[in-house]
Parts: structure tokens; sequence; C-alpha cells
């Protein structure tokens, strides 16, 4: 297992060390201390050669961004090839975003079956965290950027699909709980949690029972 360090200002929960190293085991972090505590750690001979941080700048955790449609040009919505939708990647990563999970909008069901092939597959390469659907199954009065032509009323049966193609990377989608097909044991909450993805309520012109209804459905 390769073993290497970073070194310079390290930023952790509880303060700023300003000489500090972050050993990492192949994809693991494995220390994270004051250089001069390295040797005790085992770690002297890595930490000696460690890669410096840029002058002026820092260390710390990755940002993650769990709602994210697209940047450098590019977008995740029209990704039609991997190679547009890792624009948006590396031009997140550029600025310190190590997890995204790629958003998508509302669309006809061929085209978001069709991004999700896309998207499932830079999951499995470990650039993207996940996939989020914001729509189809949204309020029209409440459809923000969403194309209200492509907004349909909810779908189990897509839903499962989309999951399927999703190959297990589908983390959320936004629904409106007001809107017929949500709720029961065939809705697309049903649908969504069975398939491993957390129904998020958004795009809504809903009162509050049809949203308490819809929760005490999503967690029954």
């Amino acid at each position: 297992m390769q073993v290497r360090a970073l070194r310079g200002r390290v930023v952790t929960p509880d303060h700023i060390i300003d000489d500090g190293a972050v050993v990492l085991s192949g994809s693991h972090i494995a220390w994270v201390g004051p250089a001069d505590q390295a040797a005790r750690a085992g770690f002297a001979d890595a930490v000696e050669q460690a890669q410096a941080a840029p002058e002026g700048g820092y260390l710390l955790p990755g940002l993650v961004d769990v709602h994210c449609h697209g940047g450098g040009g590019e977008s995740f919505p029209n990704a039609e090839t991997a190679e547009q939708a890792m624009v948006s990647v590396l031009e997140h990563r550029r600025f310190g975003t190590t997890s995204l999970v790629a958003s998508c909008v509302t669309a006809a069901p061929e085209v978001l079956c069709a991004r999700t092939r896309v998207l499932a597959g830079l999951c499995e390469d470990g650039e993207l965290a996940g996939i989020h659907f914001e729509g189809p199954f949204v309020s029209v009065e409440r459809c923000g950027a969403q194309d209200p032509t492509y907004i349909i009323d909810p779908d189990a049966a897509l839903t499962r699909e989309l999951i399927e193609l999703g190959g297990g990377h589908v983390v959320t989608m936004t629904i409106a709980p007001e809107k017929p097909g949500i709720t029961g044991d065939d809705g697309v909450n049903a649908a969504l949690i069975e398939g491993g993805a957390l129904p998020s309520f958004g795009h809504t012109d809903s009162e509050a029972a049809p949203v308490r209804a819809a929760l005490a459905d999503a967690a029954a």
C-alpha cells in the first residue's frame, strides 16, 4: 500500500496546525497531526518526503456538494457523454469539492433514463457520489426553473426504472407530496425507499396535511 503525505497548515475540527501533516495510505487517511509528531506515529519517512501545500494555502477536508447541476460550461442535465459530465466534475474538484452529487432536472422520461446511464457510470468510476432527480414529479405552480412541459404525475414504475438504471447510485429525488401517486405501497415514496433513495419534498404547492401524510408514509 502506497503511503504518502501532505504538509502545511492543517485545518482540524478544533484548531489549525501551523506545521501539520496528513498521511495517506492508499485512498485512506492514516494519520493527521503536527509534523514533529509523525515519527511517534511511524510516519517519519513519509512526512520527510511530504508534498508541501501551496504557499499561503491550507490542507482541509474536501467540500461536499449534494445538489449540483453542473459547472465549467457544461451541465449534468445536458450531458450526453461522460466526457461532458466530467467537465463539471473537474471544475468543482479544482476548487476543493471532492464529493459531488449530480442533479438532473425535470425532463422527458427517455432523457432522464439516458442521463442516468451516463451518470451511473461516473458513480461506478468514483467520479460522482450519487445522482439526484429534481422532478419530474413536482408542482407546476412552484416549478421554479423546472420546465413545466415535462412535469408529470408521480409514476412509481418510472421511478423504479431510474433507480435500476442508476445501479444503486440514485440517492434522492425531489417530489411534490401533494401530487397523486406519492404515498401508499405502490407510490413513489415506496419505490424510492425500496431503491435506497431518499424522498425529498420540494417544488411543492402543498398545505401542511399532505406533507405530514407523505412524511408518515415515508417513515412507515
